[in-house]
């Protein structure tokens, strides 16, 4: 599955039903490019488009069952890959990893939300 796609499922299996154009904002993504991504997983039967509650006109796009189960194999094949990596690691080489994969996200996400605020 490529890169697009499945954060687009993952946003999708997270924070349930979403209009496209607020599909792409939460990926950070142009509008057009997100709506080529929904047209492609509805095509391939891993979404489905509802109406917008809110706006009759509109309409939302969900994870489908078969889009949640092939998120699921996705996320169980990283996660075999993952540990096969750190498997053979000791518990101070994991520590150290925690410690320094935690202190990337935590900057991260400062840096992101200060180049969020005008």
């Amino acid at each position: 599955m490529d890169t697009g796609s499945f954060w687009l499922l993952k946003t999708l299996a997270t924070a349930g039903p979403q209009r496209v154009t607020d599909l792409a904002g939460c990926a950070g993504l142009d509008v057009s490019t997100v709506s080529r991504h929904v047209a492609q997983l509805h095509s391939a039967g891993l979404i489905e488009r509802t109406p917008d509650p809110v706006d009759g006109r509109a309409q939302r796009v969900k994870l489908s069952a078969a889009g949640a189960e092939r998120l699921d194999a996705v996320l169980n094949t990283r996660r075999l890959l993952f540990e096969r990596c750190v498997g053979a690691w000791d518990s101070h080489d994991l520590e150290e990893f925690d410690r320094l994969l935690t202190r990337f996200a935590a900057d991260v996400e400062a840096l992101t939300q200060s180049m969020e605020k005008p």
